[in-house]
């Protein structure tokens, strides 16, 4: 493509009218022409004035152009047609300038949807706060950490945690703090980092939160199974002749001799250490799930079947009815067997209608939640601190495992079992499944 030659003579015909006019006064005045003064002034000053106002209408047009990137409008072109103006050459280098800022934008907008595409892919929840708490920028790990559709003041998170709101004022250039409250997703706890910059000549934080409940799980995991390894081995190694033994020595014993009873206590210890010790293995040796395509139905269906619910109002509500999850279908059913069976528990003790129910529901992150709920009244805060302690029980013959391997179980799904609801009215344990 040929450029268009933008000419030059309109202009400069009046740069070299001056000229011209100027040497022929100054002629005129030293030769004493008078006529020639007479002819070459009006002339000079004709061109002098045209000048002016082409000088006028060039800082018209320059601030134009400033006003209207101030104003973010790129939308505006100068005619230049030499045909069309006298001022074809200026406007054409007007319009070069504004077609250099408007790339120059348009290379910003683009370095800005870059950074809002990195922030979107991260897996920790960024936002950008100034100095009186309104929040210019969050992205979705955010929004979904606070269970906001959008976040636009840290006064919004209030109802959910004044220690979070307080957190995020407070908090400064290279602090990391730790938040820990409950909402109605369960226990949360966040990790707070933050750091300074300067936008604008606007002081801002820009403050990173990530979810360590996972890793807190996990490091609670694994010392657990450290823990249960050397007890189990070094109780069975202990147990196993101790029982061996004294069974022998209680077979070849005479009835209702003073060595038989005494030997009938070591049995009976022994046997409920190895009891506990079995315990232990049920704890640290969960098998690898065999994961399989399965309706969310069919394994609460199988633990429904295998609990007593007699006396009990249970309902059950499956949304979507084709819900469908990938999981180990006898592992998923031992899970919800614990559950329905606590809460069986649960209600007995309690007064009035006894409530149980199942609801499934399928969140904003595609997750499938499975929430077993019942009206038994509120969990002690101790007892729910510790509820998924492996061993902790307060029921007298429990083994206090069941909520320890059902949660093991869902993390190795991948997912999580949180106490989402402690009220008077419902105590509700959620299943969570990518």
């Amino acid at each position: 493509m040929t450029k268009r030659k933008i000419p030059y003579d309109k202009i400069l015909f009046r740069i070299v009218t001056i000229a011209a006019g100027s040497a022929a006064i100054t002629v005129s005045f030293v030769l004493e022409i008078r006529s020639l003064l007479v002819l070459a002034l009006p002339v000079v000053i004709a061109a002098t004035v045209s000048l002016f106002r082409i000088y006028g209408d060039i800082m018209k047009r320059i601030n134009f152009i400033f006003n209207a990137v101030q104003n973010d409008d790129y939308a505006f072109r100068f005619a230049d047609n030499p045909n069309v103006t006298d001022h074809a050459l200026i406007n054409y280098s007007l319009n070069r300038i504004k077609e250099v800022l408007d790339n120059a934008k348009l290379q910003i907008r683009e370095k800005e949807k870059y950074f809002e595409l990195i922030t979107e892919c991260a897996d920790i929840g960024i936002i950008t706060v100034m100095r009186n708490g309104t929040v210019l920028q969050a992205n979705s790990k955010a929004a979904h950490l606070f269970g906001l559709m959008r976040l636009t003041h840290i006064e919004q998170l209030r109802p959910t945690s004044a220690a979070l709101v307080e957190t995020l004022s407070t908090i400064r250039r290279g602090e990391q703090r730790f938040v820990q409250y409950v909402d109605e997703t369960g226990d949360m706890s966040l990790s707070l980092s933050c750091a300074d910059m300067q936008l604008n000549e606007k002081e801002l934080r820009v403050i990173t939160i990530s979810d360590i409940n996972d890793e807190l799980n996990e490091k609670e995991i694994e010392s657990w199974n450290k823990l249960t390894r050397i007890l189990t081995h070094e109780i069975m190694n202990s147990l196993a002749p101790v029982t061996s033994i004294s069974n022998t020595l209680l077979t070849s014993s005479a009835d209702g001799s003073e060595l038989r009873n005494g030997l009938q206590t070591i049995h009976s210890t022994g046997e409920r250490l190895l009891s506990f010790v079995d315990s232990f293995r049920q704890v640290t040796r969960i098998p690898v799930p065999r994961k399989t395509p399965l309706c969310v139905a069919d394994p609460i269906g199988e633990a429904v079947a295998l609990t007593d619910l007699r006396e009990v109002e249970f309902t059950t509500e499956i949304t979507p009815p084709d819900t469908m999850i990938y999981a180990d279908r006898t592992l998923i059913t031992q899970v919800m067997v614990n559950l329905l069976k606590n809460a069986r528990e649960a209600v007995a003790v309690g007064e009035g209608p006894k409530r149980i129910a199942v609801r499934t529901s399928i969140d904003s992150d595609e997750r499938v939640n499975i929430e077993v709920s019942n009206n038994c009244g509120p969990i002690p805060p101790d007892v729910a601190e510790n509820i998924f302690t492996p061993f902790f029980t307060t029921k007298d013959g429990g083994s206090g495992i069941g909520l320890a391997v059902s949660r093991q179980i869902v993390r190795l799904h991948g997912g999580s079992l949180r106490l989402t609801s402690n009220r008077p009215d419902c105590v509700a344990f959620t299943v969570t499944l990518d």
